[in-house]
C-alpha cells in the first residue's frame, strides 16, 4: 500500500515494476511496486502540461454552484512506451527514463559525488538485498545472525561484489588525494606550539567512519578487516582506523574484530598507556565470534584479568581457569615484592 499526499489526476506504468502518478498539486512520483519504495519525486508545476476539462453530468450536492462541476484530467498527457514515459507539455514533448540503480550510482561517481553514490548504494542494499533475506534471518538463531556478519566471499551476490568494489574505488582515490600531514609550529613569541588543524588526520578519520559504516550495514567485515585494513596500514594511518574502531565497538555497532586488528589495537592502547580500553571493548563484543587462542594470548600477556574473565566465562563457559590465572598473578606479584 502506498498513500499519495494529494488527489491523483494521472496514473501510468513505467516498465514492468515502476508506477508513476501525478497529483493535483503537480507532484510527480515514481514508485517501485516490487519493494514499495519511492524512486523519484519531482515538481511538475513549471512543466505546463496539456490537460482536459469536462463537466460532470450530475454535480453532487457538495459541488453545486457556478463552474463547480468542471473537472480537470491529465490522463491523456502522460503515456508510456517500453521503459520511457512521454509527457505532453503545451510547447514540447518531454521524455522521462528511469535509470537503473547502477546507472544512477555510476552517474554520481562520474560527477565526483562519491558520498552520495555510497549512500544510494546503501539504500539499494537495505531495500533489496536485506529485504529479500529478512524472512530467512527471522528464523535463524542469534549466533547465526552474528556469524552472518562474516560473509563468505564465495557466496556473495553480484550486487554485493559490485558494492564492495565501489567502496574500494572511493577509498583508493581518497587516499591518493589525501592532504599532507602537518606538524604543530612552535611560536617563539608565546613559547607554545600553534593549534594547527591536522587535515590529514581529519581526512583519514572521516574516511575510516565511512568504511566502518558502509561495511557494517552491508555485513562485509571480511572486507573491512581485509583489504580496507591493509590500505590504512600501508598509508600509515592505522592508528586513526583503530581509534574509530574503538568508538564503533563502545557504541555497540561493531561486535567482531579480526585477530590481526585486535593485536594492533592492543599494541596501540599499550602505546597510549590505556590498556583498560581493550577490556571495555571486549565487554561489548560477541564472544562466540572470537579467536580464543589469539585473544587469550593477548590478555594473558598484558595481564588483563577482567577481559580474561569475560572471554572464559561467556565464550568458553569456563569459570575455573580465570580464577587460577588471577591467583597465579597475585602470587607472582607477591613474590616480586
Amino acid at each position: 500500500e502506498f498513500n499519495a499526499p494529494s488527489p491523483v489526476v494521472a496514473l501510468n506504468w513505467l516498465g514492468k515494476r515502476s508506477l508513476v502518478y501525478l497529483t493535483i498539486t503537480n507532484e510527480f512520483t515514481i514508485v517501485d511496486t516490487v519493494i514499495m519504495t519511492m524512486q523519484e519525486n519531482l515538481d511538475f508545476s513549471s512543466m505546463n502540461l496539456v490537460y482536459a476539462e469536462f463537466a460532470l453530468s450530475r454535480p453532487t450536492t457538495s459541488t453545486r454552484g457556478p463552474g463547480s462541476n468542471i473537472c480537470t484530467t491529465f490522463m491523456n498527457s502522460i503515456r508510456s512506451s517500453d521503459d520511457r514515459l512521454m509527457v505532453l507539455c503545451q510547447e514540447e514533448v518531454k521524455q522521462i527514463t528511469v535509470l537503473g540503480m547502477r546507472q544512477q550510482i555510476a552517474s554520481l561517481e562520474e560527477g565526483g559525488q562519491w558520498l552520495e553514490a555510497l549512500a544510494l548504494a546503501l539504500d539499494h542494499f537495505e531495500s533489496t538485498i536485506v529485504s529479500q533475506e529478512d524472512r530467512r534471518r527471522d528464523q535463524i538463531s542469534k549466533n547465526e545472525q552474528s556469524e552472518s556478519m562474516l560473509s563468505d566471499p564465495s557466496l556473495l551476490s553480484e550486487d554485493e561484489v559490485w558494492m564492495a568494489e565501489l567502496l574500494m574505488r572511493y577509498l583508493k582515490l581518497a587516499i591518493e588525494n589525501a592532504p599532507e600531514s602537518s606538524s604543530p609550529q612552535f611560536s617563539f613569541s608565546t613559547n607554545k606550539f600553534s593549534d594547527t588543524i591536522n587535515f590529514a588526520h581529519s581526512h583519514f578519520e572521516m574516511l575510516s567512519g565511512v568504511c566502518f559504516e558502509y561495511c557494517i550495514v552491508t555485513r562485509r567485515l571480511d572486507l573491512l578487516f581485509g583489504r580496507i585494513f591493509q590500505c590504512f596500514y600501508e598509508a600509515r594511518y592505522i592508528n586513526v582506523f583503530l581509534d574509530v574502531m574503538e568508538s564503533y565497538i563502545l557504541n555497540d555497532k561493531l561486535k567482531y574484530v579480526a585477530p590481526e586488528a585486535m593485536a594492533l589495537f592492543v599494541e596501540h592502547c599499550k602505546d597510549i598507556k590505556d590498556l583498560q580500553v581493550v577490556e571495555r571493548c571486549l565487554l561489548h563484543m560477541e564472544t562466540n565470534l572470537m579467536d580464543f587462542d589469539s585473544i587469550l594470548s593477548l590478555l594473558k600477556k598484558n595481564l588483563l584479568f577482567t577481559g580474561m574473565f569475560h572471554v572464559y566465562c561467556n565464550g568458553l563457559d569456563d569459570f575455573v581457569s580465570p580464577m587460577e590465572l588471577l591467583f597465579e598473578g597475585l602470587f607472582d606479584a607477591t613474590d616480586d615484592r
